[in-house]
């Protein structure tokens, strides 16, 4: 599945989602919020401001609350730290993004301790949609998808294949 150029202003989206949570940690007065009201309060602005459609924000945040269920799900479970989980060289990650992404992750992983069910939802990722940082693996053929920032998941460049997962490998920390 490939996404065509009146999709490309998502992944911006994504990003721009993941910097209002960030934001909205900084604000004295949502301290009692929890990570996915955050993300909601986010999803809300993008509608706000017009800058995506009701369908596509709910659908950039679920993206967003996927990808930060996966890392504190793979935290909890295997009591691995963060850059095991992202399974690349953090360094070539912008510092921001990765520093948005830990605080997210740390608030989901607290979150996923008292609500174990909900971390285990959906683990699976298709070409068209955003996948934030980290390591997908194709099911088909197993090879590895990089994401160094938020992108659009393409179609398995080995085999064409459109459903990927995160492969979670405790014995090597990958």
């Amino acid at each position: 599945m490939t996404h065509d150029n009146k999709q490309e202003h998502l992944v911006p989206a994504y990003q721009k989602m993941m910097d209002r949570v960030d934001e909205n940690y900084k604000q004295p007065s949502t301290t009692d919020k929890t990570l996915h009201q955050r993300i909601d309060d986010a999803i809300d602005k993008a509608i706000e401001l017009e800058e995506l459609t009701g369908e596509e924000a709910k659908r950039i945040g679920n993206y967003l609350r996927r990808d930060l269920q996966d890392a504190g799900e793979f935290i909890v479970t295997t009591e691995q730290a963060f850059a095991d989980w992202v399974r690349f060289d953090l360094e070539l990650i912008e510092e921001r993004l990765l520093e948005m992404f830990s605080l997210m992750v740390d608030q989901a992983q607290l979150e996923l301790e008292n609500l174990a069910e909900t971390a285990r939802q959906a683990t699976e990722w298709h070409s068209g949609e955003i996948a934030g940082i980290g390591t997908l693996d194709c099911e088909s053929c197993g090879k590895a998808l990089h994401f160094y920032k938020p992108d659009f998941i393409p179609a398995c460049p080995n085999c064409g294949a459109t459903r990927f997962r995160r492969v979670i490998d405790i014995e090597n920390g990958e």
